[in-house]
């Protein structure tokens, strides 16, 4: 949008400049300015002591997902620019990616367009932006346009206007409506110029003096807002909750809980936990699925996406549904399949979009382990990989590191000699010392796998070959997936990875040595509370870790 100002031409990227220079952010330069992944501290913490130091405070740049529900939490159903950039994921998860970086210019100018993007939608259907306002505006500074900036300023930064950065974009509003001849045009401006500003585009945290405890910051209830709300329902905060952070009331433990129990309850908290699950398993692969189609005619365009659905109408119902232990998801006899995965399992067609289905003893199939989406994922286009799907399960669900092959290592299987089954090789790959120390790691879990292909479907032979699907967890033997879910589904190392990858989701940052005593007393709550998901929330939001941060290092 253009229009005359003094003569000229004028490019709404001056409205873009003039915010990010006078409504920038005061106090939050360098490192803490554009956000990082916190140093380890050197020597002399104890790993699993008692010498918890909370992370620095820091910016969150607001993920796709966060800035898509945002807007339209704040201007109801509106049609988003599809070009913005995509999602960064930085060990594992957006959330901690988006406390590492900082704007490009390309961003800023998609940013740039997707403000003007939406609030064109909105100021140009007269009814709507008057519903938007309340009220008609009479000049771009009025008593009405005052009302309308400082309650959107309010709930778009979640936080209260200062009085200079308000009157900053009334004047903006008020010379532009006066050039235009448009109150409403001046109004259309200082919203893009909202909506460009970093208090809109991230999360920023300063934190203030913590009286009991003078070598850290406590969260103000504003910031503490902020972070319940993207963390529960991964958009800003209601008005329940900044009426909740006016009173003060997120200031302590208790009304942090009170809070969260709130937000918990309502239905907006599913798809936020969702999006946890689906990236601590690399759910987002399943959109680009490719196998090759000659080798398994079943492959479709829409069968990776129902792999992912299968998989998360599965944790919502255990979750949400059941109230259940997060690792009964090893051990489930329920899923959930539309007609392309029944056809797939070999389960009779209900002709439903998705519905209900229980394994009987008799199937090979058992919880997260038996869903094609996951045996999908973690296998080549034209077979299986034993190595990839052990790796899976130590590294994503164990939370046990896997060193990368050294350099110079052939890593490609030999088809050639005796060997007959993926097991056969496997066994004459581990033969090189090199390979082994890895290898034995990985293959004795995914070989328990090996009864179902590269696309998840069920098989009894393997190159003509009878498949030997037994395996050893950690000196546990056991045959075959549902055996190898059940092993998982005992194990406390399940539970406290869950509650070490919500920590790092949670907090968005890579975890440091110092906050190793709070993972451990996450990870034991969760467990004592019987390893109910919305209770690992709660523990979380309540616990020191989210509720204090340090002060930013200095810098030399």
């Amino acid at each position: 949008m253009r229009g005359s100002c003094d003569g000229q031409r004028w490019a709404p990227r001056r409205v873009t400049t003039f915010l990010w220079a006078c409504v920038g952010v005061a106090g939050m330069t360098g490192s803490a300015c554009v956000g990082s992944i916190g140093d380890q501290p050197e020597g002399g913490i104890d790993p699993h002591g008692s010498s918890f130091v909370p992370a620095e405070v820091t910016m969150h740049r607001l993920t796709r997902s966060q800035y898509e529900n945002t807007l339209r939490d704040l201007f109801g159903p509106i049609e988003l620019p599809p070009d913005l950039e995509t999602d960064t994921l930085l060990h594992g998860f957006s959330n901690v990616a988006a406390g590492s970086i900082t704007i490009s210019p390309l961003a800023a100018e998609q940013f740039e367009a997707a403000a003007y993007h939406v609030t064109g939608q909105v100021f140009a259907d007269p009814a709507r932006r008057v519903a938007l306002l309340g009220c008609t505006p009479k000049a771009g500074d009025d008593a009405c346009a005052r009302g309308f900036v400082e309650e959107l300023g309010l709930r778009a930064w979640r936080r209260p206007l200062a009085t200079d950065e308000l009157d900053q974009l009334l004047s903006l509003s008020g010379q532009l409506a006066g050039t235009l001849d448009d109150p409403w045009k001046g109004l259309e401006f200082a919203v893009a110029a909202i909506l460009q500003s970093p208090h809109f585009l991230f999360r920023i945290e300063r934190g203030q003096p913590d009286p009991d405890h003078p070598s850290r910051l406590a969260l103000t209830s504003w910031e503490m807002a902020s972070r319940l709300s993207y963390l529960i329902w991964n958009t800003t905060p209601d008005d329940d909750l900044l009426a909740a952070a006016e009173r003060g009331d997120l200031a302590t433990a208790e009304g942090v809980a009170s809070e969260a129990e709130r937000l918990l309850s309502s239905s907006r908290a599913r798809p936020a936990l969702l999006h946890f699950y689906g990236e601590f398993l690399n759910l987002q692969r399943l959109a680009d699925l490719t196998k090759n189609v000659d080798v398994y005619p079943q492959m479709s365009p829409t069968l990776g996406k129902s792999m992912r659905e299968e998989i998360e109408r599965t944790f919502e119902h255990l979750v949400f549904e059941e109230d259940a232990d997060i690792r009964q998801l090893l051990d489930s006899k329920t899923t959930f399949v539309n007609p392309e995965l029944a056809e797939l399992y070999g389960v009779p067609d209900e002709q439903a979009r998705f519905w209900r289905v229980t394994w009987p003893d008799s199937s090979p199939r058992l919880g997260l382990l038996g869903t094609a989406g996951i045996l999908a994922l973690y296998a080549h286009n034209t077979a299986t990989s034993p190595t990839l799907r052990g790796k899976f399960i130590r590294m994503n669900l164990l939370c046990q590191d896997i060193p990368a092959p050294p350099p110079g290592v052939i890593t490609k299987l030999d088809d050639a000699g005796d060997a007959k089954t993926m097991r056969d090789k496997l066994t004459a790959h581990r033969e090189n010392p090199t390979c082994a120390a890895c290898h034995d790691l990985m293959d004795p879990l995914g070989l328990g796998l090996e009864h179902f292909d590269a696309i998840g479907a069920y098989r009894k032979t393997d190159n003509g070959y009878e498949i030997d699907a037994t395996g050893d967890l950690d000196g546990q033997a056991f045959d075959g997936a549902r055996e190898l879910g059940a092993l998982l589904a005992g194990m406390p190392e399940l539970g406290a990875c869950v509650a070490r990858r919500f920590y790092r989701h949670g907090l968005g940052h890579l975890e440091e040595r110092a906050e190793e005593p709070a993972i451990d007393q996450l990870a034991e709550r969760f467990a004592e509370g019987g390893y109910r998901v919305k209770d690992l929330v709660a523990i979380l939001v309540e616990s020191d870790a989210f509720r204090f941060a340090s002060a930013p290092a200095a810098e030399e």
